[in-house]
């Protein structure tokens, strides 16, 4: 069975408290289920991150490597453990997400918003807020987060910080940037749920910026015999 603390980590990250900030969605039991279409793309310019992630959950410490592949209006996340073993890889456009962990070869595909209570985040395009928040400040973004409350902890100068919080869970996130190559990138992000019991920590170590992308990162090869998590 997956292991739903990765599931909230990555949610976390992807800051959409979020994501795994606020109690996921009870899940049913797997079912077979035939695989989905993959996307198809082909190589194009983009950006690319490596962010260190470190979790406490219930007194217990992991670490895991997070690449993201941001291209247009898609995202590639692959999250692996120090040793170098597969956690996960998911891609998300601009209305659904396809997630596969490798270890218990499991996988979701469908609306993020599937994947937590609906009293967290009900209305807002989730896939969109993933995307976008890598590479531009929560006040940067042309359309309304009908679920969340954007604080400005600094706007000013090279380092700026935004506090994002749930309008209807109690969790929120501490996202911090800094001005690299005439534009704002997600450098930090730091959230506690509010016992303190999941604590996340994701620091970028290092970013690539405009270059060729090959179409093999935005490919999530499901085996025909993976499980389809069903919510």
């Amino acid at each position: 069975m997956i292991h739903e603390h990765w599931i909230q980590s990555i949610f976390v990250f992807i800051m959409i408290l979020f994501l795994g900030g606020c109690n996921l969605a009870s899940r049913k039991p797997s079912v077979q289920s035939p695989v989905e279409s993959e996307f198809n793309y082909t190589e194009g310019k983009g950006d690319a991150f490596l962010y260190d992630v470190k979790i406490y959950r219930e007194g217990k410490k992991n670490s895991v490597r997070l690449d993201v592949y941001r291209k247009n209006d898609s995202l590639a996340l692959f999250a692996r453990g120090y040793l170098g073993k597969g956690v996960l890889k998911g891609l998300a456009v601009s209305d659904s997400i396809v997630i596969y962990f490798p270890t218990e070869n499991e996988y979701f595909s469908g609306k993020l918003n599937e994947l937590i209570y609906k009293s967290c985040a009900e209305q807002d395009n989730l896939e969109q807020m993933l995307i976008d928040l890598f590479v531009m400040r929560p006040v940067e973004l042309e359309y309304s987060m009908a679920d969340f409350y954007v604080t400005v902890l600094n706007d000013k100068g090279k380092k700026q910080q935004f506090r994002l919080e749930s309008k209807n869970c109690a969790e929120s996130a501490r996202l911090e940037y800094d001005f690299k190559d005439n534009r704002f990138l997600l450098e930090k992000i730091q959230f506690s749920n509010r016992d303190e019991t999941f604590r996340l920590t994701a620091q970028r170590r290092k970013h690539r910026l405009d270059i060729n992308i090959p179409a093999e990162k935005f490919i999530i090869p499901i085996p025909p015999e993976a499980v389809r998590i069903d919510l």
